[in-house]
């Protein structure tokens, strides 16, 4: 509704409304416009002073209520301002819908690049939207939302396939996305026919506030604090002598930065939140880059700017997209930040699932997600891929990987033409490795040969799995392969030599929460696309590997306690590294909690 306000406008009001849930108002509600934040008063009422610049109102979700959705996943937490004419006052009004979320599920992905191009549409209709159906069943009745990371899109597409942002609201709602969908703005996702300019960064992501959402915001879900920022500062420089496809003005090149406009916005926005709330801060961009030494340096121009406002929060997690895989960061300046990279939902831009059905990032990381699961203030974490069921790691016998390197044509003509690649032909003889997909600071990683443990090392190398995934099928198709879509260097591998070339290898895992992952290969063990299923997955407790954890278990630990010589890698139950009468009470709980299951 407009208001015509008249003279004296630096004093009016010319933005407000009404924030209700069930006819009742709804107090303490921050309202924002992108510059200023004000709370609703004991009627539910807001009212600002905005310059309109953003040309956009949101509220920050309070928790324990959820937002009205359009097409069953769209929240209406935002309205497009009627007029730019800071002259006009108008009207904006919210409904909430009352709900107990203090404990919920956040479905966190990145990058799906849809493009209308390579089944794209079918590939994240069979895969993560099913998940996503999957995880709502499983949540069984706790509220699940979700959170995409951007590039959602793939702008050079916007023109050449006919495929925008709009088209990708229309499919999330002819596939049915199942529940709230929080979207963040990604490069890929700013409108490439925008010319470099003064205003290239604010035009170029008019579509994205237009159709989509904001591009900065905040909500809150029971006791969390969620942050959406762009760190996208769009550029798009033509380039003398280059040429541009149709729809495409310039390079679409950018740079990772956080706006000032968005930090003093940040700042305000912090002001409501109190220091023992857990805080997610939502980036395309990742704020820290990780090196081969596993050591951390800031991506962003401002990621000190963003950690320093963060700084005295008890928990900060930062989650991110754009680099199409998994890692974690921990920078020892801020102790109470955790970075979270995420594999993309696209895989390798779909390339793995054309040319081999297998959908693999470049770091060999599945396509997935992460599945967060908050409890109050108490927040988990778990990577979840999304056509590998939920396994956590990939084992290899190098001996057979070196044996493919030396003899198979296609990989010796792959070396001979890209020679900065791996040469896993040379690696020393025996050697295992392992990729932990989520691998964080602070897990455990034990390879054993039988019941010997190895000393293992993580290493900054390339996952073989992706190079027969991609790689290897696209050479041997075109006779080269794009360099845009390679096996890259991936840093959360791990590596051991073994004694033999036939004993079984044994790999334990134990995350942060105490989560326990076994998995066994027998040697030699294949490299092939079916590789995993040879896979042997064990469960910690099963102490005679018969598949069950039973009572016969418990007898063979309490055997072992008093002597008997029986496999101690599994007796181990709770991987602490010793064996002991606390095994004995954990195998009785895992018992005990299958039974009521």
């Amino acid at each position: 509704m407009l208001v015509l306000l008249g003279t004296g406008l630096a004093a009016a009001h010319n933005v407000s409304g009404t924030i209700t849930c069930d006819g009742l108002p709804v107090a303490g509600v921050a309202v924002s416009d992108g510059d200023e934040v004000v709370l609703t008063d004991a009627d539910g009422c807001y009212a600002m002073t905005s310059t309109k610049r953003t040309g956009y109102v949101f509220y920050t979700l309070p928790g324990g209520y959820e937002p009205l959705l359009a097409d069953g996943f769209n929240p209406q937490f935002w309205a497009p301002l009627d007029t730019r004419d800071a002259s006009v006052g108008e009207v904006h009004d919210f409904t909430l819908r009352r709900v107990d979320n203090d404990c919920h599920t956040v479905i966190i992905g990145a990058d799906t690049h849809l493009a209308r191009r390579n089944s794209d549409r079918a590939y994240i209709k069979k895969g993560l939207i099913a998940c996503l159906g999957d995880e709502v069943e499983r949540a069984a009745g706790t509220p699940v939302y979700s959170i995409l990371l951007g590039d959602l899109t793939w702008d050079v597409f916007w023109t050449q396939n006919d495929y925008n942002l709009s088209d990708f609201m229309v499919d999330m709602k002819h596939f049915n996305y199942p529940m709230t969908l929080w979207p963040v703005i990604g490069n890929h996702d700013h409108d490439p026919s925008v010319p470099a300019g003064a205003d290239t960064d604010e035009l170029a992501a008019a579509p994205w506030r237009q159709i989509v959402a904001p591009n900065y915001y905040s909500f809150n879900l029971g006791k969390v604090h969620y942050v959406v920022l762009d760190d996208i500062v769009y550029l798009n420089i033509a380039y003398p002598g280059e040429d541009y496809s149709e729809g495409v003005a310039g390079s679409r090149n950018y740079r990772g930065a956080i706006t000032d406009e968005q930090i003093q916005w940040l700042r305000k926005d912090l002001q409501q939140v109190d220091y023992s709330t857990p805080v997610v801060v939502c980036l395309h961009i990742p704020a820290w880059s990780i090196n081969a030494n596993f050591n951390y340096t800031a991506r962003l121009d401002n990621t000190y700017t963003l950690c320093s406002l963060l700084g005295n929060y008890d928990e900060v997690h930062i989650v991110s997209g754009h680099n199409h895989c998994n890692y974690t960061a921990q920078p020892a300046a801020y102790p109470h930040i955790t970075e979270h990279n995420i594999a993309a939902a696209c895989g390798s831009l779909w390339q793995t699932a054309i040319l081999t059905g297998h959908h693999i990032c470049q770091d060999g990381s599945p396509a997935g997600y992460l599945r967060w699961s908050a409890s109050g203030t108490r927040l988990q974490c778990a990577f979840k891929p999304i056509h590998e069921g939920d396994r956590q790691l990939r084992v290899y016998d190098m001996n057979t990987v070196s044996n493919f390197y030396r003899t198979n044509s296609t990989m010796r003509a792959i070396l001979n033409e890209y020679p900065s690649r791996v040469n896993y032909g040379n690696i020393e003889a025996n050697t295992v490795m392992v990729n932990v997909f989520a691998f964080s600071p602070g897990w455990q990683v034990t390879i054993s040969e039988g019941d010997s443990i190895l000393p293992c090392q993580r290493v900054y190398t390339e996952d073989p799995y992706h190079t027969i995934n991609y790689d290897v099928p696209r050479y041997a198709a075109s006779g080269y392969y794009s360099t845009y879509y390679i096996t890259t260097a991936s840093t959360h591998i791990f590596s051991a030599r073994a004694a033999t070339a036939t004993k079984p290898v044994t790999v334990r895992v134990v995350d942060s929460y105490g989560n326990i992952f076994l998995h066994r290969i027998m040697r030699p063990h294949s490299y092939s696309l079916d590789m995993e299923n040879r896979e042997q997955v064990l469960v910690a407790g099963d102490v005679n590997t018969d598949g069950e954890v039973g009572i016969a278990d418990v007898n063979l630990l309490i055997s072992l306690l008093m002597g008997a010589a029986e496999p101690q890698f599994l007796a181990d139950a709770n991987a602490d590294g010793e064996i002991n009468i606390a095994d004995v009470n954990r195998v009785i709980d895992l018992i005990l909690n299958l039974n009521n299951n």
